[in-house]
């Protein structure tokens, strides 16, 4: 037994968690199990599709931003929302082993996985042991283990029926935590909506553009509740407004109390190695300050809800100072600088940027993992553009399905950064068995990165190239890999002999033998078909540079292909999209420094960087003399002078 963090009453029974032991043999075939379902319950639709929680490239940020980008599409029509959340108590321990075995089988699962799952949760006993003391066995007549991979599986598909009752397009549910969203004219008719679904671990809001006259309560039979001012779900606060003030707030207090511990670690003589304290700093102040920013962070504009067309600055400036405050005190646990050093300078010489910046950044890489969900995910159908509908002339329109909203939401402007790309689908995870010549290669140039070159060459020597879209070199490997294939299929003699594919891309080649990467995604799944279809097609990794003469040959071809034109309408590759995700807050953060460094620093021509900046690998006592001779702020005769005028100033 395991007390629950936060917990002061341990005389509850429910201020214990219990945790199964189970052998680790039975863990290893429990997670295989779980792994198969998962794909499955997502690629054949049996779960809701606002269904999250051990399913593959889902998690709970996710969900906040679906029910937020609803929200905000009820906002755009000059409508509230009342959303209530609910808690399933003691989840694990409530499942009936007959229910779910007859919930397998309604679903269409086959009946040995049923089977399976019935034996899994029968003949169960458990002691409980609390520090030396050890109870004996207890036969277990329902629940699910807690510590088993294959449980939090087994739960959704338990739960999936609830999901599907009254308005399914307004229920999220993560695990036990389960939303109903109601959307109407009026609060009144959104309450009576969510008053047929509440129960004891129930909380209500409601949201409106402007402040609500009345904020009805929810009621149940004899339950009410009453509208919070502010709700917690998934770890995000939430607001009448959607303003995300109490979220910053929270969060930010709790980044600021690690902040203040590590400041109280070190000075600026003693204490850990200032690249020690960045790593914490990374680790332990970053993720806590920006929690949540992919769901609640607008960017530097939104739209106006009365012209969409045409934006307007984003009222939280308020916030971001407030962050600004707890960075700039991680900062300061960094580097042995005296408190009057600039800002500025701080962000240089630690390699963390401003919080606009990291906030910024938090969304490129989100909207970079929005081009890489396949079409059934909830944030990918939030994102698809919105069609036209048909109108019949014999019917008037107000009867007719109104067109979607083309708001463009939160969600909507972060898939926006980038480029759109092929969404790759939801593949299940194999492994080749086989051990580690077509040859192919590619290579980059500095003045043609975004188009990398092509080359293959088959033996008997067939020699091709060409040119990508903006691609990677990643992507250039697998198109050589799979054109190579396709000239060595076209040879007579290609039925009766092996075919070799040799390749000096290590991930390429393991992507081309196992599960295909979201990337060019398409072409590797092409590459396994025709591979499959041959019979005796085999990949080979070979070391590059070594004088292969194959290899060397293919390079030559990549070298003649980065001179040809660029094509036409080319869609970017995912690959792409992610180093453009990775590289662009880099490159904004040295824009940033050179516009904004100090005049002595531009005199020593240092540049920024977002890694670790070598000089932190310093003792504290040399580098704190270091940066204020840098910096000018320091013991010295011209700063005291300097620092008394602007006293008496």
């Amino acid at each position: 037994m395991v007390a629950k963090p936060g917990r002061r009453d341990l005389t509850s029974p429910r201020a214990w968690r219990p945790v199964s032991l189970i052998s680790c043999l039975g863990k290893g075939l429990e997670r295989l199990i779980a792994r198969r379902l998962a794909w499955a319950a997502v690629h054949y639709s049996v779960l809701h599709p606002q269904q999250a929680g051990a399913l593959p490239k889902s998690s709970a940020t996710d969900l906040v931003t679906a029910l937020f980008h609803d929200i905000e599409v009820a906002f755009a029509h000059k409508k509230v929302a009342t959303l209530v959340t609910m808690d399933i108590q003691g989840a694990f321990d409530t499942v009936m082993r007959n229910r779910l075995v007859l919930h397998l089988r309604e679903q269409g699962w086959p009946h040995h996985l049923a089977r399976w799952a019935g034996s899994f949760m029968s003949g169960r006993s458990a002691p409980v042991r609390y520090q030396d003391t050890l109870t004996p066995f207890a036969p277990l007549q329902c629940g699910l283990p807690q510590g088993s991979p294959v449980s939090p599986i087994l739960f959704l598909l338990y739960t999936e029926p609830i999901y599907r009752l009254g308005n399914p397009q307004g229920r999220f549910g993560y695990a036990d935590d389960t939303a109903i969203l109601s959307i109407g004219d009026i609060v009144d008719g959104t309450t009576a909506a969510a008053s047929a679904s509440i129960g004891e671990m129930t909380e209500v809001m409601h949201f409106s553009r402007s402040k609500l006259r009345t904020t009805p309560a929810v009621r149940h039979g004899d339950i009410e509740k009453h509208p919070e001012q502010a709700l917690r779900w998934l770890g995000i606060w939430l607001d009448s407004r959607l303003s995300f003030r109490i979220h910053v707030e929270t969060w930010t207090a709790k980044a600021q109390a690690v902040a203040y511990h590590l400041r109280g670690l070190a000075n600026t003589v003693h204490g850990p190695l200032p690249s020690s304290v960045r790593n914490a700093v990374r680790a332990c102040v970053e993720p806590v300050l920006l929690h949540g920013s992919e769901a609640w962070y607008p960017g530097t504009t939104r739209p106006r809800w009365s012209q969409p067309t045409k934006d307007t600055p984003s009222s939280n400036q308020h916030l971001i100072q407030r962050m600004n405050k707890a960075l700039n005190q991680s900062m300061r646990a960094i580097l042995p600088v005296w408190k009057t050093t600039p800002i500025t300078v701080l962000h240089r010489e630690s390699g963390i940027p401003p919080v606009e910046q990291l906030l910024e950044a938090r969304r490129l890489r989100f909207a970079a993992r929005l081009k890489s969900l396949d079409d059934a995910h909830p944030l990918a159908k939030r994102t698809t553009p919105p069609r036209q509908p048909t109108y019949h002339d014999l019917i008037k329109r107000r009867y007719q399905t109104q067109p979607e909203s083309s708001f463009r939401t939160r969600l909507r402007r972060t898939d926006e950064l980038l480029a759109s790309c092929v969404r790759p689908k939801l593949v299940q995870r194999y492994f080749h068995q086989e051990k580690n010549a077509t040859a192919t290669d590619s290579i980059e140039r500095e003045d043609s990165q975004d188009f990398p070159p092509l080359g293959q060459v088959t033996w008997p020597p067939h020699f091709g190239s060409g040119r990508l879209g903006p691609a990677e070199v990643f992507d250039a490997e697998a198109r050589g890999a799979l054109e190579g294939l396709k000239a060595a299929l076209n040879l007579p003699t290609s039925a009766t002999q092996n075919i070799i594919i040799c390749l000096d891309n290590l991930a390429a080649a393991s992507c081309l033998r196992g599960t295909p990467s979201d990337s060019s995604q398409d072409i590797f799944l092409e590459f396994q078909a025709l591979a499959t279809s041959h019979g005796s097609t085999h990949v080979r990794w070979v070391p590059g540079h070594t004088d292969i003469p194959g290899n060397e040959e293919a390079d030559r071809l990549a070298k003649a292909a980065s001179l040809l034109p660029e094509p036409e309408a080319a869609q970017p590759t995912l690959a792409y999209l992610r180093r453009i995700a990775r590289q662009k807050p880099k490159e904004t953060f040295e824009t940033w420094w050179a516009t904004s460094a100090p005049e002595q620093y531009k005199r020593l021509n240092l540049k920024a960087t977002t890694g670790c900046p070598p000089e932190l690998s310093l003792p504290r006592g040399a580098l704190h003399h270091l940066l204020a001779v840098r910096s000018l702020h320091g013991d010295f005769a011209a700063y005291h002078e300097r620092l008394t005028m602007a006293m008496h100033a």
